[in-house]
């Protein structure tokens, strides 16, 4: 019997440990992480619609301005900041 209560007490501190913190951490980014992650989505982005006009010949207009459409993103100093975001000016 004890050998069953300490595993469902494992379980369940195992559980907290996640919900407290791993789990949170991923829908509350930070800002800079949040910045970065806009920048990687673009670059990923951009770099992806010019290997497909670069492959097929065709493309759609400019790759920044359709992946900043697509992001909902504007690019302010050199970074990429969401629209649907406050902006921090430093």
């Amino acid at each position: 019997m004890p050998v069953r209560l300490l595993t469902y007490l494992a379980i369940i501190a195992a559980g907290y440990w996640y919900w407290s913190g791993p789990y949170q951490d991923k829908g509350l980014s930070s800002y800079e992480t949040q910045l970065q992650e806009n920048t990687d989505n673009m670059m990923l982005c951009i770099r992806g619609k010019n290997y497909k006009a670069g492959a097929t010949g065709f493309g759609d207009g400019s790759p920044e301005e359709m992946c900043a459409k697509r992001y909902n993103l504007y690019k302010h100093d050199g970074q990429w900041y969401s629209y649907d975001a406050a902006r921090k000016d430093d």
